[in-house]
């Protein structure tokens, strides 16, 4: 497959902060998670989009962590995202603290807090306006155009 058409498609998607149509639509698949199976929120749905697109994605986010890390305006307690951090990093961090804080006979209160709709929550525009207060500029549309 040559990359010509690619090389091509994406400045011009960057530049004008639109993308063809196809890659805007995704095909949803239930996942089973746990429980009975006939219960629906025992299953999550995820997104199958084209692999073009998931390739475009691929290298913005690869270039927003090099932005956010090289200008240090990642929080040294950030693991989501970060190489050689992740979900084990971080509760190992976690795990060690609270073991120092118990072996120095410290009080510990811990709360759990569960994010997993918090994604979906945050307004695309007002999460745009916030990258551009860190210095991330890019074209935003609210009106797409078909390709």
């Amino acid at each position: 497959m040559s990359t010509d058409p690619l090389s091509r498609i994406f400045p011009e998607s960057f530049d004008t902060g639109q993308v063809p149509a196809d890659w805007r639509t995704a095909n949803i698949s239930p996942i089973f998670k746990k429980g009975s199976t006939k219960e629906p929120e025992n299953y999550r749905p995820v997104s199958l989009t084209s692999v073009v697109c998931k390739t475009m994605e691929s290298i913005v986010r690869g270039d927003m962590v090099t932005f956010f890390d090289e200008g240090s305006l990642f929080s040294r307690n950030q693991h989501l995202f970060m190489k050689k951090r992740s979900c084990l990093t971080n509760l190992l961090e976690t795990f060690e603290e609270w073991t120092k804080a118990f072996d120095e006979e410290y009080g510990m209160d811990v709360i759990y807090l569960d994010y997993t709709k918090a994604y979906d929550s945050v307004p695309n525009k007002r999460l745009i306006e916030i990258l551009k207060g860190y210095g991330l500029h890019t074209p935003y549309q609210s009106n797409h155009v078909d390709w």
